[in-house]
């Protein structure tokens, strides 16, 4: 029986580490396309969080090459931030001109439009075609390999998961109470990182020919996890958007004229761009389930 765990175990951990080395691929493809940039630093910033996510499933203990590979990713994760976020309120304007009368007016989405243009043409002239992200991630790549996945046994797997969940519960109770930006933004990181950590332990388990009730259980809670990280996901895009408006609030008249508006009815207006994407349908019986919540 020992011989049969023991065999299961090392099977698990291959799957995980065969999912590392598909997203340093991921991450390495990503860096090295020269179109549709954006999107492909979304893209990139994705399999950094993957990455993480895995690197959990570790150790109890975080060892010191783990935490240093944990920071390493999170570095990279900070060095595209200032770019998506430029992306993001560009979008958002975008969908907020369309779906609702506030006063976006051409100069300022062509303000948003430029900030980020500059700000991804001065990057790539201080790192071209990310020749050093890259190289730092083929480095990466290496050290990950060597970690000890084999080591990885289920029960590792559900005590992280079960950790995670439960850091999730806690920062929704604190999210309903405050209700700030942090909070709901805190809230989002959370529910992302355990959706991954479900998806992931899911197809590891499948690979290892574990197709029980408890892999499908990962993947359905997963599943039903998009919904809250979508919509959270809006509230920050939005919050994005209010904060680049400050940003050029020295520059434009318009930007801080909007920025005012908005933000006294910011909540709204929100909710009801979320609930106008093309997920709003779905979105909307979260909703209209969440509310009737007890704790709501």
């Amino acid at each position: 029986m020992n011989d049969a765990r023991n065999e299961s175990d090392l099977t698990i951990g291959l799957a995980l580490r065969a999912a590392a080395a598909k997203e340093c691929k991921s991450l390495q493809r990503s860096l090295a396309l020269k179109k549709q940039r954006h999107d492909n630093i979304h893209r990139a910033r994705k399999s950094c969080r993957r990455l993480r996510s895995l690197l959990a499933f570790l150790a109890p203990q975080p060892t010191k090459q783990v935490t240093a590979l944990d920071n390493a990713l999170r570095q990279l994760l900070r060095e595209f931030s200032v770019l998506r976020d430029a992306h993001i309120a560009k979008r958002t304007a975008r969908l907020l001109a369309s779906a609702h009368e506030a006063r976006l007016t051409p100069a300022l989405l062509g303000a948003l439009q430029k900030h980020s243009i500059e700000l991804l043409r001065d990057a790539l002239k201080a790192d071209p075609d990310w020749r050093r992200k890259r190289n730092k991630v083929e480095r990466l790549t290496i050290r990950l390999q060597r970690l000890p996945w084999q080591d990885i046994s289920p029960s590792r797997v559900k005590d992280v998961i079960d950790h995670s969940a439960r850091r999730v519960k806690n920062a929704r109770k604190k999210a309903m109470d405050e209700r700030t930006p942090d909070s709901f933004h805190r809230w989002r990181r959370r529910a992302r990182k355990l959706r991954y950590e479900l998806e992931l332990a899911s197809k590891a388990r499948r690979a290892a020919g574990m197709k029980n009730e408890r892999s499908k259980r990962y993947a359905e809670r997963a599943k039903k996890l998009v919904l809250v990280t979508d919509r959270l996901g809006w509230r920050q895009d939005f919050q994005v958007f209010l904060q680049m408006l400050d940003v050029l609030a020295d520059t434009s008249v318009d930007a801080a004229a909007l920025s005012h508006a908005l933000k006294r009815k910011s909540s709204d207006l929100s909710s009801q761009t979320a609930l106008s994407t093309p997920k709003g349908k779905a979105i909307r019986a979260y909703v209209a389930q969440d509310s009737s919540h007890p704790q709501r």
